[in-house]
């Protein structure tokens, strides 16, 4: 990985390319291997499936689309709940967007921007880009998110012409391989104390939240495991 900061936009965005290839597109694009298997096998087309990671680009959500396709629900229940699944994107952009803004680019451009919010891009925008100049901040992450981005389209179709060759836990398994790498990456750049908090109250309230409210454990765990971080962080440092 590089530790000079990038003088120009064109060398941000080679930069964040560069950076993108190995590990994180290919655990991502592992991921949507699985993905396209199970499209295939649902009998979601190739156009709707290659449609789906163009426009929705989020695992969870798109499994959620095939899966409810498959079982015939309503067009209205299907976008719902899609889009629920992808509310956990909405305070990952509040947080990176100021991390990227900058006097030079356009609003349209952070707009544009929001759409390649993912995961792993994400996870890689918050721990690099605090060391670059500001006004190369937004070309290294799209950079590196739209690199993530075209692995993410080439491996639905290819995971999805390889269909029949790939058992039903191998497809799975590679479904469930982006989010277990975005937990490593998170434990890895865990330095503050605010994040250890985070990730360790994170980590004791989803359990619970799952054996009370499994329908809503994920948004209930992550509300009760954030506010349980923030008390802890706020009583240690009136403690001093």
């Amino acid at each position: 990985m590089s530790t000079i900061a990038p003088s120009s936009a064109a060398v941000a965005f080679r930069d964040g390319a560069r950076e993108s290839f190995g590990v994180p597109s290919a655990v991502l694009g592992a991921g949507y291997l699985g993905f396209g298997a199970l499209a295939a096998g649902h009998d979601f087309s190739l156009f709707a499936a290659l449609l789906s990671t163009a426009a929705i680009w989020a695992l969870p959500g798109q499994v959620v689309l095939v899966e409810m396709h498959a079982i015939g629900a309503p067009l209205l229940a299907v976008v719902s709940t899609v889009m629920l699944t992808s509310a956990r994107f909405l305070p990952m952009t509040v947080a990176l967007m100021p991390l990227l803004r900058a006097p030079r680019h356009s609003r349209v451009a952070f707009y544009l921007a929001a759409h390649l919010v993912a995961m792993t891009g994400w996870a890689a925008a918050m721990r690099r880009c605090p060391e670059l100049p500001p006004d190369a901040r937004l070309a290294y992450f799209v950079g590196f998110a739209l690199t993530n981005w075209g692995t993410s389209f080439l491996c639905t179709a290819l995971g999805y012409l390889l269909a029949d060759g790939l058992p039903p836990l191998v497809k799975l398994g590679f479904v469930f391989l982006s989010p277990v790498y975005f937990l490593l990456i998170l434990t890895g750049d865990a330095r503050t104390r605010a994040t250890v908090l985070a990730l360790v109250c994170g980590a004791l309230a989803g359990p619970v939240a799952h054996l009370v409210v499994p329908g809503w454990s994920v948004l209930a765990g992550g509300v009760a495991g954030g506010t349980l971080a923030y008390l802890a962080l706020r009583t240690g440092e009136r403690r001093g």
